[in-house]
């Protein structure tokens, strides 16, 4: 059964025993990076304006950081269109985070609420779904990579905004490697933004290789910055400055279907022989 845990803002997450984490920052509060680390650095409000924002959800979750886009897309737009899809593993987790409080996202449980109340199978894939005249939402219930494959097609060029939010690159490194943000870039408008709150200088890399500009986000909850990524941004000096060293080497996965450890190892060697790498001697 899943451990309640409280974070810095006095919302309630959950601890997940596969992962060994919290589904949300203990330090920045559950709801605050929601809004802070996501919907903030990918402009939700302003995109909103133009009438209609789509979002695509990586790894739902509570739906904390749904709620909280809708929270902002209606306040920067209250006729705007907002759709959101979602992916998620845990049916229970989505089920049980209606028993948590929301605190000022509770308004959005109703929503939650009627997707769940109405389950349908695509392309042999449980989602849950709801619809209403301002709002579309679908949570897919899959890994991660069996989506990008099987979706990317359907959603190509769909998404004015993404959050990246899996477990860490440290017990999660198959969402987070250089194969799986180039199927995300796939399905990214040309002037859409992503944010996760990694900080590592590999998932940048594994970002700017895969077609986004790279900038730093904001620090919230601890003094490293959170990234923020778009097909129409310059990946930034200091950023690039740092893809010489051996420990930006991403992470890969070529057929997005390896085991976690073979991705963490692959890793591991490929810095351990770039480390070792002398030059050729030279002779005159």
């Amino acid at each position: 059964m899943e451990k309640i845990v409280k974070t810095a803002d006095g919302s309630t997450t959950f601890f997940s025993e596969r992962f060994g984490e919290p589904y949300h920052s203990l330090t920045a509060g559950a709801l605050t990076e929601a809004i802070e680390k996501f919907c903030k650095p990918c402009k939700v409000r302003e995109k909103a304006k133009k009438g209609e924002i789509k979002l695509l959800d990586v790894c739902f979750g509570l739906g904390y950081n749904s709620a909280a886009f809708l929270n902002e897309a209606f306040a920067g737009n209250p006729a705007a269109k907002v759709k959101i899809v979602g992916f998620e593993l845990n049916l229970t987790i989505v089920e049980k985070s209606l028993s948590l409080n929301w605190k000022f996202l509770n308004r959005w449980k109703w929503l939650l609420r009627l997707a769940l109340n109405n389950k349908k199978c695509e392309l042999n894939v449980l989602t849950i779904n709801a619809v209403t005249p301002k709002i579309e939402l679908k949570v897919f219930f899959m890994e991660g990579r069996e989506f990008v494959k099987k979706f990317s097609v359907r959603y190509r060029n769909s998404f004015d905004v993404v959050f990246h939010d899996p477990f860490s690159p440290k017990v999660n490194p198959e969402l987070w490697t250089y194969e799986f943000f180039k199927e995300l870039r796939k399905m990214v408008k040309k002037d859409g933004i992503l944010a996760t709150y990694s900080s590592s200088t590999a998932v940048r890399k594994a970002l700017h290789m895969a077609g986004f500009g790279v900038r730093e986000g904001v620090s919230v909850g601890r003094k490293s910055k959170s990234t923020v990524a778009s097909p129409s941004y310059e990946t930034e000096a200091k950023i690039l400055e740092k893809f010489k060293y051996a420990t930006s080497i991403p992470f890969r996965d070529p057929k997005l279907s390896d085991p976690p450890q073979l991705i963490r190892e692959r890793r591991k060697g490929c810095i351990w022989l770039q480390n070792r790498a002398t030059p050729l001697e030279v002779f005159y």
